[in-house]
């Protein structure tokens, strides 16, 4: 063979070494934040079924909050104020994020081609 393929070889395995070396550190380092997104997906599919069974149900959760309204009149109002800001303050926010992924979408342009990973031999 080619002693430029062959040392073209070599150095494709040490980079795959040193690659796979590089994933273990960044599994190893990354198991903290693995647990506190796998605690995050949990809320987010919490969540998720919370809406789902409010807007199967709309009758029930209806009666709950009318039966609140009669029982407890000053909490409810108290915790739909906090509800009505919180509620402002994330769609306020939100639009923001939006606006600063797409700024950095835009400033990022397309993603670069990827280099063929195997040398062809040649004759």
């Amino acid at each position: 063979m080619d002693e430029r393929l062959i040392e073209l070889y070599v150095r494709r395995g040490r980079l795959r070494e040193r690659i796979g070396a590089q994933r273990v550190l960044l599994e190893r380092d990354l198991a903290p934040v693995a647990s506190a997104l796998g605690v995050a997906d949990q809320g987010v599919a919490w969540l998720r079924r919370a809406q789902a069974y409010v807007q199967q149900r709309p009758g029930v959760v209806a009666a709950v909050v009318v039966a609140l309204m009669v029982w407890r009149p000053r909490w409810m109002w108290r915790s739909l104020r906090w509800a009505w800001f919180g509620w402002r303050v994330w769609r306020g926010k939100g639009q923001q994020a939006r606006d600063l992924f797409r700024a950095m979408r835009r400033t990022a342009g397309p993603p670069s081609p990827s280099p063929s990973p195997s040398p062809s031999p040649s004759p």
